[in-house]
């Protein structure tokens, strides 16, 4: 693996401080930051074999920041994006997306990841964590080939429903299938972990809540669920068990800081402090929620010092998988809802995409900020474009201004997978052919109309 230094660069480093360097260096070794600080300090002499990429071409200096961790993701559903526009959620699952999903074969649900890989690092992710996925194993190869870093785990219902029956995992099936994956994956590739998974609370029991929980506090598994998602939702939960959701999953003993909580919309203030007690890791996802969630109280949530990460959630609710957009509509949904122009302002925003994602993650102490010993997850940014001009306020531009085209060079682990917004590890024209091509033939098979 090559050494690099970045030279001339502006250096958002997303630390504790917020620290920015306005013209600085920042020298990558062994997958890891070795150094970096201003310029003036800079030895080229102890760099000297090391591949310089000079980051002052252009009127302004390009940009280091963190790569975007993404938290919550659907990677196998990139194929059937477009499938299921402007129709209503009964459509959307019964008519649309579950005889999508249960037709996907293990080389669809790789290609399907591969291409929403591909667009993440063309967005500038360098970390995702899927959130329900078919067919796992593939999605965990598709990290490994790409060269992006992902924690990878099964779609999991174990209550009937009127889903296609090989959706279906009855309870015990449900904890083996889940345990073994973890135990299949952690630890065996430095960019590959996994999770566990708990769909809804439409469809999961509670003896599954409870074993699940138990299993990741004794082995420091996260788990991944939809909470509070809908109004369905919440008048399912009050119907059957007499609880709103988030109660529900407390008198199950589901609340922890290892629980990524999507969506999370439907809370009210007593429930809110109670996320901030059990530190629940609160996943946003902008882009998603307005299609078919609602608002989430997130300038609350921030305001309670609760960790907010974001994601893209599914291809077929969102259509795109760019945490650049995420960051544009985090940063003005919430100003709409409140009438106010200050709530969760660009640097929350960003942070949220950062940091906040490495927490969430329990991988704040290797990546999410540049600071030395760091694993290299890092992107440059362009911000010689006429989207990003002029630049008053750097972290506003980001987040206001900029588009995935911003987005020059992405590492991680210190390996460039893009470089002056050309793939290193994935042949796009291949891909692109080889997704269409399969995404045809899975609407073919699943007999799917629209």
């Amino acid at each position: 693996m090559k050494n690099h230094l970045f030279t001339n660069a502006t250096i958002i480093t997303m630390d504790d401080d917020g620290r920015i360097i306005e013209d600085g260096y920042l020298a990558v070794a062994g997958g890891r930051i070795e150094a970096l600080g201003p310029m003036a300090t800079l030895d080229y002499a102890r760099y000297a074999a090391y591949e310089q990429i000079d980051c002052g071409t252009g009127y302004k200096r390009r940009v280091l920041l963190p790569g975007f961790i993404q938290t919550h993701t659907h990677t196998t559903q990139a194929l059937g994006r477009g499938l299921a526009d402007d129709v209503n959620l009964r459509v959307w699952t019964h008519e649309r997306i579950w005889p999508y999903e249960s037709s996907l074969t293990e080389e669809d649900a790789y290609v399907s990841a591969t291409l929403s890989i591909a667009e993440m690092i063309r967005s500038g992710t360098t970390s995702f964590c899927e959130a329900s996925g078919q067919k796992p194993d593939a999605i965990a190869h598709a990290v490994i080939d790409t060269g992006i870093k992902g924690v990878v785990c099964l779609s999991t219902m174990d209550i009937p429903g009127e889903f296609p029956d090989s959706m279906y995992l009855p309870t015990p099936k449900a904890m083996e299938e889940n345990f073994s994956l973890v135990e299949r994956w952690r630890g065996k590739h430095e960019r590959v972990d996994a999770c566990l998974n708990l769909l809804n609370l439409f469809n999961t029991s509670e003896t599954l809540w409870k074993e699940f929980f138990t299993y990741s506090e004794q082995n420091d598994v996260l788990v991944q669920a939809h909470v509070a998602e809908a109004l369905t939702e919440w008048e399912y939960t009050q119907a059957v068990y007499g609880k709103t959701p988030l109660r529900l999953v407390d008198s199950w003993g589901g609340l922890s800081p290892r629980l990524l909580a999507a969506h999370m919309v439907h809370v009210d203030d007593e429930e809110l402090e109670t996320v901030r007690r059990y530190d629940v890791k609160v996943q946003h996802l902008p882009a998603a929620d307005l299609r078919i969630a609602g608002f989430a109280p997130i300038a609350k949530y921030l305001d309670a010092g609760v960790n907010v990460s974001m994601g893209t959630n599914s291809p077929p609710c969102n259509n795109r998988m760019n945490m650049m957009d995420e960051m544009w509509l985090a940063g003005l949904m919430h100003k709409a809802y409140h009438n106010d122009p200050t709530a969760v302002p660009a640097r929350a925003v960003l942070r949220m995409a950062t940091i906040n994602g490495a927490r969430a993650l329990g991988r704040e102490k290797q990546t999410g900020s540049l600071q030395a010993g760091k694993q290299a997850d890092l992107i440059v940014l362009n911000l010689n474009k006429l989207v990003a001009t002029p630049t008053h306020d750097l972290i506003s531009t980001i987040v206001y201004q900029a588009t995935s085209e911003t987005v020059d060079t992405v590492m991680v682990n210190g390996k460039i997978l893009m470089r002056g917004r050309e793939l290193t590890t994935i042949n796009e024209g291949w891909l692109v052919q080889e997704a269409e091509r399969r995404a045809q033939a899975i609407v073919k098979r699943a007999g799917i109309r629209y």
